[in-house]
Formats: C-alpha cells, sequence, structure tokens
C-alpha cells in the first residue's frame, strides 16, 4: 500500500514509520493523520511486527500543523479534522505493540504532541520542543489531555500559554523525553531500544499500554466538545491569513 506523507520500513519485527513531507517540513495536513492511521493498521495487522517507531529525516520530526492547509469557518470541518487527530493519535495508544517516538530534530505544535502518544521517547541532542497552537489562535488539544499527566498542569500550561522553544534536555527534565543523545549515536540508542522490546513478552506489553492509556479516550473526548468552535473563531481565521500574508496576527478575541 501506498502512503502520500509517510513511509514504512520493516526489518527484523520492528516497523519504522518515517514522516516524508519534508518539502513542508513534515507539517501535518489531513492526509498525514489519515497516512499515519493507515500505515498503523498496516503495522497492527502485521502478526510478524513486534515495536512501532515513528521518526522524521534529517534533523526534522515534524514542524508541527500545516496551516496553509486549514480552513475551519464552518464547525463541521472542524468536527472532521478532530476526528482525524484522534483517529491517529489513539491509535498509536492502542496498537498493541510497543510505540517508540524517536524524535531526531524540530517537533513543534504536532511534533510534540505525537510524542505523548508513545511509549517511549528517544530524543536527538538536535531535537527541540514547543507547542505553538496558541500562536495559530488555536489550542492543542492533544497536547493538553495527555500533557497534563505526563508534566502536570504547570509546565504544560507554560509551555502551551508561551510557546516558547526548549532543547531536548529541558524536555527530559519535564518528562516529555525519556532519553537524550548525540546526534551521532541516535540511531544505534533506537535500535539498542527496539531490540529489547521485539524481545519482550506480547501480552503482557499489550497489557501495560492499556493500562496507562485507559483515561485518553475520555479526556479527548471532553476536548472534542471545545475544538471544532475554537477552530471557527474569526482569530483562527485571522491566524491563518496572517501566515499566508507572512505577518503576525492581530487577535481580537472573537
Amino acid at each position: 500500500m501506498g502512503y502520500e506523507n509517510v513511509k514504512i520500513e520493516k526489518e527484523d519485527r520492528v516497523a519504522t514509520i518515517i514522516f516524508n513531507r519534508m518539502e513542508k517540513k513534515n507539517a501535518a495536513n489531513h492526509q498525514v493523520f489519515k497516512d499515519l492511521d493507515a500505515a498503523l493498521t498496516n503495522i497492527e495487522e502485521d502478526a510478524s511486527m513486534r515495536v512501532v517507531v515513528l521518526t522524521g529525516q534529517d534533523d526534522v520530526f515534524s514542524a508541527g500543523a500545516d496551516v496553509s492547509g486549514f480552513d475551519f469557518q464552518k464547525v463541521s470541518a472542524g468536527m472532521y479534522f478532530m476526528e482525524l487527530v484522534a483517529k491517529a493519535f489513539n491509535h498509536f495508544e492502542y496498537i498493541p505493540k510497543p510505540v517508540v517516538m524517536a524524535v531526531n530534530g524540530i517537533a513543534y505544535g504536532f511534533g510534540t504532541g505525537i510524542t505523548l502518544t508513545g511509549d517511549i521517547v528517544i530524543a536527538s541532542d538536535r531535537a527541540k520542543f514547543s507547542i505553538r497552537e496558541i500562536n495559530h489562535g488555536a489550542i492543542p488539544i492533544e497536547t493538553l489531555t495527555r500533557g497534563m499527566e505526563v508534566m502536570g498542569k504547570h509546565r504544560i500550561a507554560y509551555l502551551s500559554l508561551m510557546a516558547n522553544d526548549i532543547t531536548a534536555e529541558e524536555a527530559r527534565a519535564i518528562g516529555l523525553v525519556n532519553t537524550v543523545v548525540p546526534h551521532d549515536e541516535f540511531k544505534e540508542e533506537v535500535a539498542r531500544v527496539c531490540d529489547k522490546l521485539k524481545n519482550g513478552a506480547p501480552f503482557a506489553q499489550a497489557a501495560i499500554k492499556r493500562i496507562l492509556n485507559r483515561r485518553s479516550h475520555e479526556d479527548w473526548d471532553f476536548g472534542l466538545g471545545i475544538m471544532p468552535a475554537v477552530f471557527a473563531t474569526d482569530d483562527v481565521a485571522e491566524a491563518r491569513k496572517a501566515f499566508m500574508e507572512k505577518r503576525k496576527p492581530k487577535f481580537t478575541g472573537k
């Protein structure tokens, strides 16, 4: 099966999903979420695959969401988009195989949020993280619902409200990342972790994931009721226009 914005490499019981939209710095559009969900279905149905890895290319994991392609003037458009996001995020959490987020470079917005769905997060020392949705008049619902449990209320609030970049080491200190390694040792470390995971007890691994992710769906449903209304605001439309015109948005709270 072909995918537009990701590719899959399978080797020795490890399936690696690679973002493949480098002309947009792997920014996520509607099709990226569809491709991620379809790729996970492919891996889930392949009994020979024991571990899932998500990574990017060069120094780019994902630059965030592709704002230029979003138009949420109708609430129904926001609902449709959030359903796509939910399917992909939930699939990473509920696939009964360990998921390693191999963050090789910049991981902004969506790039930070998707790491929270992983079971283990390994970052290159070149990686940078940030939650930038507020710059576009939006809220990072998938990051808020998962990040509060991982990092705590005050840390996730600061990152979401300030939209500052943080280094890989800073991300490790607040619990977003498990391990930070020099960039030239990054692939070796990912392979080392996968070697151990692929020889683990499958039923126990699946049970651990199910227990740890039991609340994510409940929290997501709560946020889902808020997001479409936010997407339909004048502020989001203004942010998209400002992005296209390469200027700072002027928010009015409408």
